[in-house]
């Protein structure tokens, strides 16, 4: 074992060669102490992982790991795909520009034309940052500064999750905890997918100023639940009545995760007046956001030369970001891709209906659309759910609902230890289903394999120790 001591600067090498007991005591020092004690006491937290390709992880101890969790958005994918890391390495070897403040880079400008062309709407003029939150605040900037009232309100849904940062985090619904950070002014929160309750809203902030966006997911990754077609109708009816932007964060749902390239093409002759995307767009390899903004909303933000550098970035340029996102979007615009993705998410469907009709005793609902989707199971037994109702957790409003994201997370346990499938929970506290959401690029095969094994699982009694190791943590 290692010795630590303040002075130890790792290598490369030694890095490599860490244990995870090593691991897990430098994150307990360095990085998240709570965060190792849960992950830690997980089937998952006990491995090291050696290297991954495609839709496998493989451990330093020679385990295979199906990755059914699609790196929760980011490797739509899979790891480490040949053309993405052809690319990379080319780039690397020939010494390309990868960033600098001043100079033009061909990578980004083709990479703009690309996604405003996939986009298929009046989205032109893109702006690359490295997160989605940052895309986020990106495109409420952008709206707040072409809006001309004295007053100026944002509306978000009280289900939404747009981020972290201090002004994502203010419009987010399922993350906003009063007094634990502070928060933008004139933040409004609607209910999710209610239309009455939007008008409602937006009269009363229109009274007292104006309204200068409303920002909603149109596919909740969160939920798995869609904005209806009468509410993204109203909410147009609306804009155009007080003359207010609309915000689409898929920054989650972007890129075929709905059989659609973009979610909200499946609305018909509707688009934003911004859009924030990321995950898939980095295609597993790089940190990469973009917000795309129309003409019109631009012009009026920064179109007047002082308003030239209001909003740039360090990292202008984007080198190997660029063209890690230009392979990306090269390999998700083919056709057969397309089809591929399709047939993909035809087949979830199937095999998750089958699911629930032979397992109607254990499962209480099968949510989501295209790869996105969710289980979530019924509470084992009264005795259980007393006895979480009796544990002092002040930070649980709903046990019940929160006992439904423990089961889920047992099973996940299960399917890692006894199948070597890596799945994942949302950490939203809107959401207490089990993931079913995996990379586009996974085969009839593996997809099979995954149901085959929860099937088993399912079938018997349930392992629910992994639920007594966080009770007892959470206790203590």
């Amino acid at each position: 074992m290692i010795r630590f001591n303040k002075r130890k600067i790792f290598s490369v090498k030694e890095a490599d060669n860490l244990s995870a007991v090593e691991i897990h005591e430098l994150y307990k020092k360095f990085i998240n102490p709570n965060q190792t004690k849960i992950f830690s006491s997980l089937p998952f937290g006990k491995d090291v992982f050696k290297y991954s390709e495609g839709v496998f992880l493989y451990t330093k101890k020679g385990k295979k790991i199906l990755d059914f969790t699609g790196g929760l958005g980011v490797l739509g994918l899979g790891h480490n795909h040949p053309k993405i890391l052809k690319t990379r390495i080319e780039f690397q070897k020939k010494k390309k520009v990868e960033v600098h403040k001043i100079i033009f880079s061909q990578y980004m400008a083709a990479l703009s034309n690309n996604i405003s062309n996939l986009l298929l709407s009046n989205l032109t003029k893109s702006f690359f940052l490295n997160s989605g939150a940052e895309a986020v605040e990106a495109a409420i900037k952008v709206c707040f500064k072409s809006y001309e009232g004295k007053k100026k309100y944002i509306l978000y849904s009280d289900k939404s999750y747009h981020g972290k940062l201090i002004g994502s985090g203010s419009i987010s619904g399922s993350y906003k905890i009063e007094k634990n950070f502070p928060t933008m002014n004139n933040c409004v929160s609607f209910r999710f997918n209610d239309y009455k309750n939007l008008e409602k809203k937006i009269i009363k902030c229109h009274k007292n100023g104006g309204v200068y966006c409303v920002i909603i997911e149109p596919f909740s990754a969160s939920l798995l639940e869609s904005c209806s077609n009468e509410f993204i109708t109203k909410l147009f009816e609306l804009r155009k009545k007080y003359n207010f932007k609309v915000i689409f964060d898929e920054v989650f749902t972007g890129f075929y995760k709905s059989k659609k390239m973009f979610y909200f093409q499946n609305f018909i002759g509707i688009e934003p007046d911004a859009i924030c995307l990321s995950k898939t767009l980095g295609g597993g390899k790089s940190s990469i956001s973009c917000m795309v903004v129309n003409d019109k909303t631009y012009l009026k933000a920064y179109g007047k030369i002082n308003d030239t550098f209001l909003h740039t970035t360090t990292y202008n340029g984007f080198g190997e970001e660029s063209v890690t996102a230009l392979e990306a979007l090269n390999i998700l615009a083919n056709p057969k891709f397309e089809k591929k993705v399709n047939n993909l998410s035809t087949l979830l469907n199937q095999k998750l209906i089958e699911l629930n009709l032979k397992h109607k005793d254990k499962i209480e609902k099968i949510k989501g659309n295209g790869i996105l989707n969710g289980i979530i199971f019924k509470s084992p037994t009264d005795k259980i759910e007393n006895f979480i109702q009796r544990i002092p957790l002040k930070m649980i409003k709903d046990k019940k609902f929160f006992l439904k994201k423990l089961i889920a997370t047992s099973i996940s346990c299960e399917l890692y230890a006894k199948y070597n499938i890596l799945t994942s929970i949302n950490d939203s506290a809107s959401s207490n289903h089990l993931c079913v959401s995996p990379s586009l690029i996974i085969d009839k095969k593996n997809v099979e394999y995954f149901f085959s094994c929860l099937d088993k699982i399912l079938s018997k009694k349930i392992n629910y120790y992994p639920l007594k190791v966080i009770f007892d943590y959470m206790k203590n």
